[in-house]
């Protein structure tokens, strides 16, 4: 049976070890397009950053390795657990420069002086991203970045050839999306949300992690998304967990891909990155 003693209404991927264990996984496999997506934005030495949602701190410590010593990263999560941890890493990093708050973003008291506001795939989770982005406006500096990164689920996985057993995957975290009432492509979404907020159009990027062969990471972060949707897959009628038999579909995936000497693409990442008026 799946676990979900970590469950969370709030935040469909849950509150779980496996899917901080994910979040690991996936950083592995994002993080340099989300480096690229921070420095194109004009991230540099000194600056103050607020990470929204920060979860295990990937996207603090990559905005760390922009600004440096003399700069300053405040992640800010409502998972105290997850802060905890992330906290530890950035000790055992040696980055002081990096600290993690817990608490509703909605009723924080926060400084007004960042230099820059990002965030990795937290704006889907929100039932108003742009009301968020423009309360988040209050807190930066004139001319400040704007900078997030989210998914775009799409209609289907790019795959060749096609894979039954990734489509299958797909379309069940797709209707669960639906039925949870998120936006599955808020990656390209963020456009809009960035021109609701009242900032100027967002210059944007895609990407993609790709590939096949045995030894490919896609197997086990395609199936770790999978286990940590599981319950919310459940719950709202989507599939059964016999239906997804999660404890082997990674070995099922693999060897159907390597069967058809196939490739596969993950998840697309959006970026879009703006400035606050000056004036």
């Amino acid at each position: 049976m799946q676990d979900t003693s970590g469950y969370d209404p709030n935040y469909v991927m849950g509150r779980s070890t496996a899917e901080t264990d994910r979040l690991k996984r996936q950083s592995q496999l994002y993080d340099a397009s989300t480096w690229q997506l921070l420095k194109d934005a004009g991230l540099s030495d000194g600056m103050k950053v607020l990470d929204i949602g920060s979860g295990a701190g990937n996207v603090s410590f990559i905005a760390a390795s922009l600004v440096g010593g003399r700069g300053r990263v405040v992640g800010v999560d409502s998972n105290p657990v997850i802060v905890a941890e992330a906290t530890s890493a950035a000790r055992s990093l040696g980055l002081s420069q990096v600290s993690f708050r817990v608490g509703d973003i909605n009723a924080m008291e926060l400084e007004r002086d960042f230099d820059a506001i990002v965030g990795r795939l937290v704006l889907i989770y929100l039932p108003d991203p742009s009301a968020m982005v423009r309360q988040l406006l209050d807190h930066l500096k004139p001319g400040g970045i704007v900078a997030f990164q989210d998914l775009d689920w799409g209609d289907g996985p790019i795959a060749v050839p096609p894979s039954p057993l990734l489509s299958q995957a797909w379309g069940y975290v797709k209707e669960m999306f639906q039925r949870a009432g998120l936006n599955n492509r808020m990656g390209l979404s963020l456009h809009g949300v960035f021109a609701s907020a009242g900032l100027r159009e967002p210059r944007m990027s895609l990407f993609a992690p790709a590939g096949g062969g045995a030894d490919f990471d896609g197997y086990d972060y395609m199936a770790s998304g999978l286990r940590s949707n599981l319950p919310h897959i459940v719950k709202l009628g989507v599939a059964t967990e016999e239906d997804v038999a999660i404890d082997s579909f990674a070995e099922r995936l693999r060897a159907e891909v390597v069967a058809s000497k196939g490739a596969f693409a993950l998840p697309t990442f959006v970026g879009a990155w703006s400035r606050k008026a000056s004036v």
